[in-house]
């Protein structure tokens, strides 16, 4: 196979290429490059392209074709002449789709025509609808955007509530709960918080584990009732009498047992912290392990007072 050689033109101290030999010929004959100019392969070794015998053959080649015979009419050796400059220039320039390519704004007198004539009522009628519709789904994007945003700000102050604030008692203060059973019978566990059992006889009753919070039990009889682990928190047992009561266990936080009478009551273990105890009645009452009205924890023998 035989390998092509491209040359390296010198023309004017300016160094192009490479070319074929052949393209270098044309040039030569079109008048681009003169035979003083230098050519090479490797652009050291510079010689005139006049001397360099490869290139001979096309310059000969293209000599014969433009001068022709010597028995044609100078007119028509003329004009064969210029033809044949002419059709070596034209095959030695680019195509016209490269010259496109290169430069897109080079368009033809056609395209351009057509990009410059009148749009028509149906393409613009179109065009105006497709507008409107991206127009409407814009708004309703924005919208659903808008929605979902108000939604999830809600959901996190909800969430944020229920995590950082306590949930707020629905009963009002001055009335029972609205779970409490004020009118049930005396039984273990009964529910009569905030309930009024003011003078209530319950001598002897079961009242184990009941839920008397805040309810009003002053001058009311306890005496030998089972009150053990009862919520009696912020009750009010002024003048009550819980003789030989059993409280172990019962929580008597903040509870008023001013005047009430405890004589042999069992309050081991019980919580008495901020009980109104100063003018209550506490001959042989037990109180090993209670919690003691300043917080301090009774000794474990601890008879009608606090050791």
């Amino acid at each position: 196979m035989k390998v092509q050689k491209l040359w390296f033109v010198r023309h004017g101290g300016r160094v192009s290429g490479p070319f074929p030999a052949k393209l270098i010929s044309q040039d030569w004959m079109l008048g681009r490059f003169q035979g003083a100019d230098e050519a090479s392969i490797d652009r050291v070794l510079w010689t005139p392209i006049q001397e360099i015998p490869e290139l001979q053959p096309h310059i000969a080649g293209i000599k014969h074709r433009i001068v022709g015979t010597a028995d044609a009419p100078l007119d028509w050796e003329r004009e064969r002449r210029e033809a044949a400059l002419r059709w070596v220039d034209e095959r030695h320039q680019r195509d016209r789709r490269d010259q496109r390519e290169a430069n897109p704004l080079a368009i033809n007198r056609r395209g351009q025509e057509r990009r410059v004539q009148p749009e028509s009522p149906e393409w613009a009628m179109l065009r105006q609808r497709h507008a409107e519709l991206e127009a409407a789904l814009k708004r309703r994007r924005d919208r659903f955007i808008g929605i979902s945003g108000v939604l999830l700000g809600l959901l996190a102050l909800v969430l944020y509530a229920v995590f950082n604030f306590p949930p707020i008692n629905p009963v009002k203060v001055g009335f029972h709960d609205v779970s409490a059973a004020c009118s049930a019978p005396p039984a273990a566990r009964v529910n009569w918080a905030r309930c009024d059992k003011n003078g209530a006889w319950l001598k002897g009753m079961d009242l184990a584990s009941a839920m008397l919070r805040k309810t009003h039990l002053n001058a009311a009889n306890l005496s030998h009732s089972d009150l053990s682990f009862a919520n009696l928190a912020d009750s009010d047992l002024s003048f009550a009498n819980l003789d030989q009561a059993k409280l172990v266990g019962a929580n008597l936080r903040s509870a008023n047992l001013a005047y009430a009478e405890l004589r042999d009551a069992d309050l081991r273990y019980a919580d008495l912290r901020g009980a109104k105890l100063d003018t209550a009645t506490l001959i042989g009452a037990r109180l090993d392990e209670a919690s003691w009205v300043d917080g301090r924890k009774c000794a474990a023998i601890s008879v009608g007072e606090c050791k």
